[in-house]
């Protein structure tokens, strides 16, 4: 039994830290304000990431030089120059 414990002391050593724990707000602005703010990093970052594939795939010959991303997480819509975007087919 006794050969258990360096074991022990090893697996409580190893564990992972816990995360943080933010503190409960009430206030439902904040909330709200939050999960706007993640939801415009989304869908900048997918704007983005649609930007570059579409611009490599439908219109290489046009000069453009994509905004970064800070932009699009401001301002969550396509980026691409006029022209440059396929339509849709539907």
């Amino acid at each position: 039994m006794l050969w258990l414990i360096p074991y022990l002391i090893l697996a409580q050593a190893q564990e992972p830290p816990s995360p943080e724990q933010h503190p409960p707000t009430e206030d439902v602005g904040d909330c709200k304000d939050s999960i706007t703010d993640l939801k415009n990093r989304m869908l900048g970052l997918e704007f983005f990431l649609q930007d570059k594939k579409d611009y490599k795939e439908h219109c290489p010959q046009i000069e453009w030089e994509q905004p970064k991303l800070e932009v699009y997480k401001k301002d969550p819509k396509s980026h691409l120059p006029e022209g440059c975007k396929p339509e849709d087919d539907s």
